[in-house]
């Protein structure tokens, strides 16, 4: 009888609690280290590990420390990042312990984007102009050069967070005030103090969820993307397989490939961001990790039955991976966001989100008496609904439908109040 795999999670949260389901519905023994004892209630996994180790996950001594200092030492079979801030502390980690995992440097340039802008620019990797910088001067100097509209960014963070679609030197004065007063992140990671000024690339914006063996795919997929309108940049409807500009897909799974060799990843899951500008692919981002938004624990798996967590635990077991889709359908979500800024006093259309065969599931955490703003990162959405279709078009629209029905009232003044219907998905969405 073969000894049962101890497979640790570090700091296991939003996508990464499919990871811990999926190793603790195959009988392995679950410990997460986590930074407080809370989190497993926090995110939604509790019952399904079978031992903590607390230690500050920001640290890598500090999480090296707590491994071989507990009764794990020397008895884990893998060590997987299961958020993304951890993850190139992870893989440093899991070197110095000899265990399977992406490569250091590979993680930290994924989780770095002026690095990974560096690395693809190194390698050829169509993308967009960028310069880094720390202070305003710097900033307006870059912007000049590169030339307006640009995108700032922070180095190291997600969500959407401080990212501004800029015109002049004006907003960018602004947007540069704001985003140096920016200091911490989520889970307590510090913000870099190096920024990105980079050209805005205009066309539609996909991601790519890949799965590569040895630097080539055995599974790959298009997911269809709509954002907000600028300045923001918040993501709020995927459709998986994409539905527009299909003949496009192996330019972008492409461009996609070959900027995860560019940084070093050559194994592994991967949700790479790529826009079709009117030059071809241009890669924005690399995630080295599965989609969130849904896009992996649901989209995948609706459209095309492949659990990629299943497949990543697999891999760092050794054990077999089946990446062979199982159906071939299409899945959407689209996501709830306020139309301005006020207190919601009224939901109608909340009726509409009933579970059927093309309704797969729906969640909304705006009520009565919440204040809501528009959305300037993914923090700011307020639900979503999941749909299944035989097509993508199909898929799409239904999602569009159910989520366009939902409307907010807000007060406005001293009591009075408008209706908002969600119609800013309309300017945005391609048919």
């Amino acid at each position: 009888m073969s000894r049962q795999k101890i497979v640790a999670f570090v700091e296991p949260s939003f996508y990464g609690v499919s990871f811990v389901k999926v190793a603790y519905d195959q009988g392995s023994k679950v410990i997460a280290i986590v930074s407080s004892k809370e989190n497993p209630q926090k995110y939604g996994y509790e019952g399904i590990y079978h031992d903590l180790i607390v230690a500050d996950i920001r640290d890598e001594q500090a999480l090296y420390e707590a491994i071989t200092n507990s009764d794990y030492n020397g008895q884990l079979d893998a060590l997987i990042p299961a958020t993304d801030y951890a993850s190139h502390l992870t893989a440093k980690v899991a070197e110095r312990l000899g265990l399977k995992g992406v490569p250091y440097e590979a993680a930290l340039k994924s989780r770095n984007k002026d690095l990974a802008r560096e690395a693809y620019e190194e390698h050829g990797v169509p993308g967009a102009k960028f310069k880094k910088v720390k202070t305003y001067e710097e900033a307006e100097s870059a912007a000049a050069e590169i030339g307006y509209p640009v995108v700032l960014k922070p180095t190291n963070c997600a969500s959407s967070q401080n990212v501004s679609f800029i015109n002049n030197a004006s907003e960018l004065k602004k947007a540069m005030t704001a985003i140096v007063d920016f200091k911490v992140t989520y889970m307590d990671f510090k913000v870099r103090e190096d920024y990105l000024i980079e050209e805005y690339l205009e066309g539609q914006e996909f991601s790519v969820e890949l799965f590569l063996k040895d630097g080539k795919p055995i599974f790959s997929a298009v997911t269809e993307k709509v954002t907000s309108p600028l300045p923001y940049f918040v993501e709020i409807l995927h459709t998986l397989p994409t539905s527009v500009y299909q003949e496009e897909q192996e330019d972008i799974i492409n461009t996609a490939v070959s900027a995860l060799k560019a940084i070093g990843l050559h194994n592994g899951p991967s949700h790479v961001e790529v826009k079709l500008s009117q030059k071809g692919a241009r890669i924005i981002e690399v995630n080295g990790r599965p989609g969130g938004d849904n896009i992996a624990s649901d989209l995948l798996v609706q459209a095309f039955g492949f659990d990629i967590f299943e497949a990543t635990v697999n891999y760092y077991l050794d054990l077999p991976i089946n990446s062979q889709p199982s159906k071939r359908r299409a899945s959407s979500i689209a996501y709830l966001t306020a139309s301005q800024d006020g207190i919601v006093t009224d939901i109608q259309g909340l009726d509409q989100l009933q579970i059927s065969a093309n309704v797969i599931r729906s969640h909304i955490s705006v009520k009565p008496g919440d204040l809501v703003s528009v959305a300037r990162s993914s923090d700011d959405r307020l639900g979503y609904v999941i749909t299944v279709g035989d097509t993508p078009q199909e898929a799409k629209t239904l999602a569009l439908e159910l989520i366009q029905k939902i409307k907010l009232s807000y007060k406005e003044g001293a009591g009075n109040t408008v209706e908002a219907p969600l119609d800013l998905l309309e300017t945005r969405i391609h048919t």
